[in-house]
């Protein structure tokens, strides 16, 4: 099986994905895909990020500026759009590669794809898994953790599908509002539903 996971900034993606990990699935997400496209300076994307907002959003070695980039395109949905449309063509290239390759293995896999929802790429996957926890909880997670500010948070949000929308659509809900003892016992859960729902992959040790 090959799962993709999502939900909100700040519902703790992150740390589902790593234990999906201590469980021996393979693991990857794209936020990391995006860093291995965006460190190379002759990639694509990056030259199209270079010729849309010019040599001020990259860094002296050549490589995207993430801080700057965010800035333009969380406060304008029609240039998110356009860093979408230069991104995700070889961000789904890279995924659906690597997916196809646990596949081959015989593999169970989990993929943390923030925007999954809002790309239009949960055909890549088998089933959606949604973190969600409280507005509440969430910020104060990315201020203490990610040192965001309300302004940055805002931007993200608003740029994002509404997390109850989101867990209303996914095959699995993970509730993330307590410790992460928590959310690792509901990640036991979801495996055992998953076996009793369809033949089931044994991961490779």
């Amino acid at each position: 099986m090959i799962l993709g996971i999502t939900g909100a900034i700040g519902c703790g993606k992150s740390a589902a994905l790593t234990a999906f990990a201590a469980h021996n699935w393979r693991t990857t997400d794209a936020d990391q895909l995006c860093h291995e496209l965006y460190a190379d300076p002759d990639s694509e994307p990056v030259r199209a990020m270079a010729r849309r907002w010019g040599g001020g959003v990259l860094a002296p070695d050549g490589t995207p500026d993430r801080r700057k980039v965010a800035r333009i395109v969380f406060a304008d949905p029609d240039e998110l759009a356009q860093l979408t449309a230069m991104l995700y063509p070889a961000l789904l290239r890279k995924i659906l590669d690597l997916t196809a390759q646990w596949r081959a293995e015989k593999s169970n896999g989990a993929v943390e794809i923030p925007l999954l929802y809002e790309a239009g790429i949960s055909f890549g996957v088998d089933h959606v898994a949604v973190l969600w926890a409280t507005t509440e909880i969430r910020h104060a997670r990315l201020r203490q953790y990610r040192n965001f500010t309300d302004s940055e948070i805002r931007l993200r949000e608003a740029r994002q599908l509404d997390p109850d929308k989101k867990l209303e659509r996914a095959d699995f809900a993970l509730i993330n509002n307590g410790p992460r003892e928590e959310l690792e016992l509901q990640i036991c859960e979801l495996i055992d539903q998953a076996e009793a729902m369809e033949p089931w992959t044994k991961t490779k040790i």
